[in-house]
């Protein structure tokens, strides 16, 4: 296989990763109100915190990586939407939670601006429709295997571990 098209690949993963993260929080919203004591509200400044955050760093975001070594600022923004999201799980009460999903807001907003212009720059102009639809098929993908996943491993091993 073509090396771009192993980077296509690797968009894929990254894509169904952030959206396997992102789904965390709504899936295990009932373990968390009832252990944490949150109410809607707090559930639903859980939510707004994640989306603000992802919204307006999308807009820094894009700037950055035009000045950064594209690789290694979307490779960094991986590995910190990875441990912010690991990290998650030693969230001790609500602010912990809120500053959480504040920090994986910022580091996910990098996947898109940066899985764009990696197909911008590996691919023909004939392949990049394809090649854009291949990575943002991780949204389904992530979508679709999140509540099996992170159900199933709630219940093995507690909300913390997913």
């Amino acid at each position: 296989m073509a090396l771009k098209w192993r980077l296509c690949l690797l968009l894929f993963l990254a894509t169904t990763l952030n959206y396997l993260d992102r789904q965390t929080m709504s899936i295990l919203a009932p373990i968390l109100q009832k252990e944490m004591g949150l109410d809607n509200e707090a559930l639903g400044w859980l939510f707004a915190v994640f989306y603000y955050a992802y919204m307006f760093s999308q807009m820094a975001v894009g700037p950055l990586l035009d000045r950064l070594h594209l690789r290694w600022a979307f490779g960094a923004a991986v590995l910190l939407w990875s441990m912010v999201s690991a990290a998650t799980g030693l969230a001790s009460g609500f602010l912990s939670l809120v500053v959480f999903r504040l920090l994986l807001g910022i580091a996910e907003a990098a996947n898109w601006p940066a899985a764009i212009r990696i197909v911008a720059r590996a691919m023909e102009p004939r392949e990049r429709p394809l090649a854009t639809g291949i990575f943002t098929s991780g949204t389904s993908v992530g979508a679709l295997v999140a509540p099996a996943l992170i159900l199933g491993s709630a219940t093995a091993t507690g909300w913390r571990w997913p």
